[in-house]
């Protein structure tokens, strides 16, 4: 007996291409925030005088607007999130009817939530996707707050220090 039928079976490998796609572009998208954040923490390892302080408040002015866009960017994929987990449950919700109704065999409500889940797998693979980059732009956001307070520090020892 085949679970499967041609239209599920294009839902799935479809479900796969776009998390392929996404998997790709959230790769991408770590290695472009990495590459901007990188040299910030070069400005901790400077000599701090008078020539140097430009330098660091540049750093500290782009850590500021980096963690405004990845708000924004947080912002967008919780909504993105939030649209593929109604897709989801609409889906489950389907395969359910199918399986408590249409479906030739007589299963429990453990083996339903089986076959389920198994059809429902690429898409709770798109919500792990979206949740994981998520995280990551969140702790980035913690990184460059961290970051601010240690320029702070810095500026308040040399303060301190009379330098």
């Amino acid at each position: 007996m085949n679970l499967y039928n041609e239209e599920e079976l294009k839902r799935i490998d479809d479900a796969k291409e776009y998390n392929k796609k996404m998997e790709e572009f959230f790769l991408s998208k770590r290695e472009e925030w990495n590459q901007l954040i990188e040299p910030l923490f070069g400005v901790l390892k400077i000599q701090m005088n008078t020539t140097s302080s430009h330098k660091v408040l540049e750093a500290q002015a782009l850590a500021l607007t980096y963690r405004q866009q990845i708000n924004e960017q947080v912002n967008y994929f919780l909504n993105k999130r939030s649209k593929e987990t109604v897709k989801y449950k609409k889906i489950k919700q389907d395969k359910f009817v199918f399986y408590a109704t249409g479906f030739g065999i007589k299963t429990n409500l453990k083996e339903k939530g089986m076959l389920i889940d198994a059809h429902l797998s690429e898409n709770v693979r798109t919500l792990e996707l979206i949740e994981t980059y998520i995280d990551f732009l969140r702790d980035t956001s913690k990184n460059l707050e961290s970051f601010s307070y240690a320029v702070k520090n810095m500026i308040e020892l040399l303060n301190y220090l009379g330098s």
